[in-house]
């Protein structure tokens, strides 16, 4: 899953296991297995919540910035 608002490199194309926590990407992707042999997500959900809605706030302050700056060059 690519979310909302993530920059656009290799680091999301190829991610490893601190990219999945940083860009709280779906956890399927980096999973580890623990002692008794079933295999686990590498991120805790509060986490994920936590950095996606980062993300998603980082992505609408930069458009709202970008329609403000265009706004004010038309006048």
């Amino acid at each position: 899953m690519k979310g909302y608002g993530l920059p656009r490199n290799l680091n999301i194309e190829f991610p490893d296991l601190l990219d999945i926590q940083e860009y709280a990407l779906k956890t399927s992707t980096g999973q580890i297995k623990s002692l008794g042999g079933d295999y686990r997500g590498s991120v805790r959900t509060k986490n994920r919540v936590r950095n996606r809605r980062y993300w998603k706030k980082n992505a609408r302050n930069h458009a709202k910035r970008d329609l403000y700056n265009e706004l004010n060059y038309l006048h």
